[in-house]
């Protein structure tokens, strides 16, 4: 018999609040931008988190990122249990490439995550409906990449992709 969980939902924007808050605090504690005073980043932080929470789209959001993070905790954890077992020195296997591995998923996570929840506030032209209507699906995806502003984005990230490889080879 599988374990239902879906009373958790319940609890999703004080685990959000609490996510936000503590990234908040952590980010800065470590910079330090505020200074050394423990209560002048608890105020910031409890305040950002409250503005994230207050506004519908931005938990909306925390609520997208949070599931996809915690999946990527947890594979990042199962590669270096496998890899502790199959190899003594872990040091091998946790190099910069796999940090930046990781970093990229999470950026990506970031990315596919603001334009699920963001894409309709901004474009509300490109809304994709639920229902029968593949064919406007895909006419609406087609003209939104025939569009002069994201083939010029695009072109622009490419050029960019490529004068930074140029530029960190030397």
């Amino acid at each position: 018999m599988a374990l239902d969980i879906s009373g958790l939902n319940f609890f999703m924007p004080i685990f959000s609040f609490l996510f936000v808050f503590i990234i908040v605090y952590s980010l800065l504690f470590k910079t330090k931008i505020l200074g050394d005073s423990k209560f002048a980043n608890l105020i910031i932080s409890f305040i950002f988190a409250i503005i994230f929470m207050s506004i519908s789209s931005m938990k909306l959001y925390v609520e997208t990122i949070l599931p996809w993070f915690i999946v990527l905790l947890v594979v990042m954890f199962l590669i270096f249990l496998i890899a502790g077992f199959s190899t003594k020195d872990l040091t091998k296997i946790m190099t910069p490439k796999l940090a930046w591995v990781f970093i990229g998923i999470l950026i990506l996570i970031f990315l596919i995550s603001a334009i699920k929840v963001f894409n309709p506030i901004f474009h509300p032209d490109l809304v994709i409906s639920s229902g029968d209507s593949g064919a406007t699906f895909f006419g609406q995806i087609k003209s939104f990449f025939n569009s002069s502003k994201v083939l010029g984005s695009i072109l622009l990230l490419v050029i960019a992709g490529i004068v930074a490889k140029i530029l960190t080879k030397k």
